[in-house]
């Protein structure tokens, strides 16, 4: 059935400059051509990373494709975290990107607010900001169907997972299937997508 297609895509990748970088996309919509969208800016968006472009000058030019791409509006989120691995200075930067979380130290904060989607807009409103995360601190991203019931539960299941220093895919699994529960009692089916990346000393 086609409401199996996720419009949400991700990627992880360490670039040549020593950066762990996490995206995630999100496709306007749902179905097929949420999945062609979020896919698209998820792919060209990690191409131009690898070859040394911006966040910024990224989704600019992931938001012209978009726009170019068909006569009928099309559009993407992306959110994507990008981690120094010798210093720990993490980069997040949003476009029209659901809420992030960061977990440093053991505490949890919620990261960024709502813009507008790449591909809505002659220009891509994003937002960036710099923190520093250190061993044992998580980034996580996730598509706003994880959010159906904001952000509480998952900032006390992240507080949770970070004291028993759990695995990120463990996590990542955790926040998805409570989600999917959420959704599914709610009635409001969604993509849900998380992207978790957790610092290690090396």
């Amino acid at each position: 059935p086609p409401e199996t297609v996720s419009g949400d895509a991700c990627r992880q990748f360490c670039d040549s400059a020593g950066r762990a970088q996490m995206l995630l996309c999100d496709g306007m919509g749902t179905g097929r051509p949420a999945a062609v969208d979020g896919n698209l800016a998820a792919e060209l968006t990690a191409r131009l990373l690898k070859a040394g472009f911006t966040a910024e000058l990224a989704a600019r030019l992931v938001n012209v494709a978009l726009a170019l791409k068909s006569d009928e509006e099309s559009g993407a989120t992306l959110d994507l975290v990008s981690v120094d691995l010798y210093t720990g200075t993490a980069r997040l930067f949003k476009a029209g990107a659901a809420p992030g979380f960061l977990v440093h130290g053991g505490r949890v904060r919620a990261v960024g607010e709502a813009t507008l989607p790449m591909g809505v807009l002659g220009g891509v409103n994003g937002q960036s900001r710099v923190v520093h995360l250190t061993a044992g601190d998580y980034a996580v991203l996730v598509s706003d169907g994880l959010l159906v019931d904001g952000p509480g539960w998952v900032m006390q299941q992240l507080e949770l997972s970070a004291a028993k220093a759990e695995q990120p895919d463990v996590l990542a699994k955790k926040l998805v299937e409570a989600a999917r529960a959420r959704a599914v009692q709610r009635g409001r089916p969604d993509d849900i997508t998380a992207a978790v990346l957790r610092l290690e000393n090396s």
